[in-house]
């Protein structure tokens, strides 16, 4: 199973804020299920080698500043003109 690291996004939301999130080569990304919603921050070329192995809907492991979360893989927003990777989502199970 795949275990991705991230942190969690505390600021610069909206799509100014990750904009700049991407420039400095993170990935701006979400956890949901039905109660909540975490916003978290991915290394983007890291998550970028992980897709290797990780295809939509496959099962994988969060971890957030400490705390694992089992996931599955959701969806992933990516600009194929400039082959850039813009969010991901991942659905707490």
């Amino acid at each position: 199973m795949v275990t991705i690291s991230a942190k969690k996004r505390t600021e610069d939301f909206g799509s100014a804020g990750s904009r700049r999130l991407i420039k400095q080569g993170l990935l701006p990304a979400e956890m949901y299920n039905k109660e909540s919603n975490i916003h978290i921050v991915l290394n983007a070329h890291d998550f970028d080698l992980a897709l290797r192995r990780l295809p939509l809907g496959a099962k994988c492991v969060v971890s957030v500043d400490g705390s694992e979360y089992n996931c599955v893989f959701k969806d992933l927003q990516e600009n194929i003109m400039t082959d850039t990777l813009l969010h991901a989502d991942f659905q707490i199970v």
